[in-house]
């Protein structure tokens, strides 16, 4: 459901003259959608999608409709994430999952 709402917001993004406000309540910024596989928390993809770990509660009040209780996500929910437009991957999450051991 989330990818489809990405989605129809990607089509209404480049299939209609409308403006930034319009489209995105981010300027600057584009969506991802991340899957969530397993070992994987919010703080964990804080850290690796907005650079802070202690912004988790981004990511969980932008996919609150998905995630029923802070910090319980499971493997396969599909997640919203805002990201600068310029983000680039800092490092290998799943490597990184990996090697912590989860």
């Amino acid at each position: 459901m989330r990818v489809l709402q990405a989605l129809i917001l990607f089509s209404t993004f480049f299939m209609a003259p409308l403006n930034a406000q319009e489209v995105s309540p981010k300027p600057g910024k584009h969506i991802i959608v991340h899957t969530v596989k397993r070992g994987e928390q919010l703080h964990l993809l804080a850290a690796y999608y907005l650079l802070n770990a202690r912004e988790w509660y981004e990511i969980y009040s932008w996919n609150a409709d998905v995630i029923k209780h802070r910090n319980d996500i499971h493997p396969g929910q599909d997640l919203i994430i805002y990201v600068d437009d310029n983000w680039t991957p800092p490092y290998n999450l799943d490597e990184y999952v990996k090697k912590i051991g989860r």
